[in-house]
């Protein structure tokens, strides 16, 4: 695809913060403006921290991250610049603040990036919530829905400030056929250009540790394993690529 990068990864590590435990390394990466990527992994292989690290919430351990042309490196201080242009939906419910309602949770960060009243914001998230089914629930505390709803109350904050690239991780783990299939319909839309973006096409990074629910024309497929992160391509190259067992990565249905 001839499009100009949203990220760029040249010799990238990560680490964990709390023993600086380097668990992925080498990674050399492009992903352009408008693609899809998923990225398989098991438990603990460092891809949650891989999408942090994009995010600008914790630093790399090694190597240059360019960002929407913006080089950054290990030596340098944390990125935090570009955060407006990108949305991350952590893991099993969001972290939502589950004081709050649903709404204000989707509006915060309106208010914190935009300076929007609480009533501006609130109005603002109104096609959000429409749009991700999600306004029967809007004055509920968000520590009293299921974690499905949360899952999708998380993906709405990602979205309200309108960002250029999108990152889940591992947004399908533990849902029901019901949520799976509402996810395989919405994602597809964002990437080709929502009405709840404007029409604009996103860039979209997810993560899984079950590729079953993904393998589909659209996205390009890359695994992290051995601390190092594999490029294997689209579906027929997935499909057909002769040193991954894709047995790791399909879970049982």
């Amino acid at each position: 695809m001839n499009a100009s990068p949203v990220l760029e990864l040249s010799q990238v590590s990560v680490r964990r913060a709390e023993n600086d435990e380097v668990v992925l390394e080498d990674i050399n990466w492009c992903v352009g403006t408008g693609e899809w990527w998923v990225l398989a992994g098991g438990h603990g292989s460092g891809k949650s921290l891989l999408l942090q690290s994009l995010a600008g919430l914790i630093p790399l351990a090694a190597g240059i991250l360019t960002v929407f042309g913006k080089p950054f490196t290990a030596e340098g201080r944390r990125a935090s610049g570009w955060r407006p242009q990108i949305g991350l939906v952590f893991e099993a419910g969001g972290r939502l603040l589950r004081e709050l309602s649903v709404a204000d949770n989707i509006a915060l960060p309106l208010g914190y990036h935009r300076n929007c009243s609480p009533t501006q914001a609130l109005q603002e998230i109104l096609p959000l919530l429409q749009a991700l089914e999600l306004e029967r629930l809007a004055e509920a505390p968000a520590g009293r829905i299921g974690r499905a709803w949360a899952q999708r109350a998380a993906l709405a904050r990602a979205l309200a400030l309108g960002p250029e690239l999108l990152m889940l991780d591992n947004p399908l783990a533990g849902m029901d056929r019901y949520h799976v299939r509402w996810w395989r319909q919405f994602l597809p839309q964002l990437v080709a250009g929502h009405p709840v973006l404007g029409g604009r096409p996103l860039t979209l990074v997810v993560t899984t540790d079950d590729l079953r629910p993904w393998i589909a024309p659209g996205p390009q497929f890359a695994v992290v394993q051995n601390r190092h992160l594999k490029i294997l391509g689209d579906q027929a190259q997935l499909e057909a690529h002769p040193v991954v067992d894709l047995g790791d990565w399909l879970q049982p249905g």
